[in-house]
């Protein structure tokens, strides 16, 4: 039976793939679509995708066999996705036509300024902490690879 350090490990390229698809263009499940998909394709999907493979080849070349992450890796890299996941579902969005701005929350619960503003305060605090969690998961993967100090 495969650990979940393992599995984690092998989802990493398509769940990284899903997330950043779903970063830039997953509201539109949602029926929230606007500008924010050509200013994210422009500017957080290229620095996603590069933070993203940063963390994909350096947990793919980590030592040992079978390949697999740490419990503490594997807990940055959930936090990091599920984060990520919120962080594109909450964020609104606007048109160039009145009234257009649009998230989840004012689909679901009727348009209001209070959902719309609550929608961009979700959308600040999940894009935070994915950094967070993405900082943690890099550090980890990064002192992973450091030598075991000698013991004199």
């Amino acid at each position: 039976m495969q650990t979940l350090g393992r599995v984690t490990l092998l989802a990493m390229i398509p769940a990284n793939l899903f997330i950043v698809v779903w970063v830039w263009m997953g509201r539109i499940v949602f029926g929230v679509g606007g500008w924010f998909l050509f200013i994210f394709l422009v500017s957080v999907v290229p620095i996603l995708l590069a933070g993203l493979v940063v963390t994909t080849v350096l947990a793919y070349t980590q030592h040992g066999r079978p390949r697999s992450l740490t419990a503490f890796q594997t807990w940055a890299q959930l936090a990091t996705w599920l984060c990520l996941f919120l962080f594109g579902a909450f964020t609104p969005d606007f048109g160039d036509a009145p009234d257009s701005e649009i998230s989840l929350l004012t689909q679901v619960f009727g348009w209001s300024r209070s959902l719309l503003d609550l929608s961009y305060d979700l959308m600040v605090g999940f894009g935070a902490a994915s950094f967070v969690a993405y900082l943690v998961l890099l550090l980890s993967l990064v002192l992973a690879r450091r030598p075991a100090l000698a013991v004199a």
